[in-house]
């Protein structure tokens, strides 16, 4: 499921690497991990998904930056 979301991703935003699409979706389980001993996790982050495939692309950059500096990504 997870690596779908990430491929449909890059495929809605061609400008956007594997690399990009993957950190948000770590990025999107960090944040929604406390829902998970309620069972929500798939659907937040189902919503996260949704969210980044019609947001336009300053707000992704903005989000993937913010996912950079969370895991220390430096390349």
């Amino acid at each position: 499921m997870y690596d779908e979301n990430v491929i449909n991703l890059t495929r809605v935003h061609p400008w956007m690497t594997f690399e990009e699409a993957w950190l948000l979706m770590k990025w999107s389980y960090v944040k929604n991990r406390p829902g998970e001993r309620y069972g929500t996790l798939k659907a937040l982050m189902g919503i996260d998904f949704g969210m980044f495939q019609y947001k336009p692309e300053p707000w992704i950059r903005g989000k993937i930056d913010e996912a950079k500096k969370m895991f220390n990504y430096t390349c």
